[in-house]
């Protein structure tokens, strides 16, 4: 039997494991994999994790992907270059090849790469949401090589948890008059200044106008966030903007939720959460349903 949907009252075995996607700069990329033991072929799932853009790694997220993987979805977590280790969009760079890689991969791990799906958590969400509106975005590509993979870096859907939707926000009200001197997160060093942080804010790219991929997104808000640029009004501000530009969205809020309240390994379990998982788990359900089964005029 071929695995093409997603249930999420399904119950796999999951295999857990490290393999390296990437070599750059001479260091090795590696990804945590979440593979479902079953017949397959599996939908796919890349998770982009949090830390403000300059901490965690591909383990961070372990807890929430597992669980989303074992109702039948193979999953890979990344570990990108960060701020302090490469400038941007070194981590953007990585984060395309690595769906062009795990793509070009699929029967490896028992998946298939149609309709592959993101994922991301809070500064991780401003990435994914990001590499899904822009899969071809030069600078995004300009380090691949000659040898990168020839799959493409489009995303079916992408889904945002805790996101920075508006960048210009986050940096302005840390500091006003002078970014640097209270920029909690580095944006104005790590993006290259007020210019480098409006051209990566999902928001202002949205509004500007410029062409972009326009897959399917949940945004998965927590509505007790104070992080300036991440707050419930900026997410409705997205969505408005996002839906205007043709693309499908989905606001879901949950009231009273801190910035952090998805992800078992690091909170406790809350209505929020278990409201947010299952909001997640039956969104990716209803994207690979559609994705089978087209509206056709």
């Amino acid at each position: 039997m071929t695995q093409r949907g997603y249930d999420p009252t399904a119950h796999f075995e999951i295999r857990e494991r490290d393999v390296e996607y990437r070599q750059v700069g001479g260091r090795k990329l590696l990804a945590r994999v979440f593979e479902p033991q079953g017949p397959g072929p599996f939908p796919m799932l890349i998770d982009i994790h949090g830390g403000g853009w300059n901490r965690f790694d591909r383990t961070r997220d372990t807890p929430v992907i597992a669980e989303l993987a074992s109702h039948g979805l193979f999953a890979a977590s990344l570990d990108f270059r960060l701020y302090g280790e490469a400038p941007h969009p070194a981590a953007m760079q990585d984060i395309n090849f690595a769906i062009r890689w795990f793509k070009a991969n699929a029967a490896e791990f028992n998946a298939r790469p149609e309709g592959m799906g993101g994922i991301g958590f809070s500064s991780g969400g401003q990435q994914i949401v990001m590499a899904a509106m822009r899969p071809n975005h030069a600078p995004y590509t300009s380090d691949h090589g000659p040898n990168a993979p020839a799959a493409d870096a489009s995303l079916a859907y992408a889904i945002c948890c805790g996101c920075g939707f508006d960048l210009v926000t986050t940096l302005i009200e840390r500091g006003p008059i002078e970014p640097r001197e209270r920029d909690m997160f580095h944006l104005y060093d790590y993006f290259g200044g007020i210019a480098g942080v409006i051209a990566e804010s999902p928001l202002a790219v949205v509004e500007s106008g410029e062409p972009i991929a326009r897959p399917a997104v949940l945004l998965c808000q927590a509505g007790g966030d104070v992080l300036p640029g991440f707050t419930a009004d900026k997410a409705a501000s997205f969505a408005a903007a996002y839906a205007k530009a043709g693309g499908n969205v989905e606001l879901a809020i949950f009231p009273g939720a801190p910035h952090i309240f998805l992800n078992p390994g690091l909170v406790e379990r809350s209505e929020g959460m278990e409201r947010g998982l299952a909001a997640i788990r039956a969104y990716i359900a209803r994207q690979l349903a559609y994705q089978a089964a087209p509206f056709v005029k």
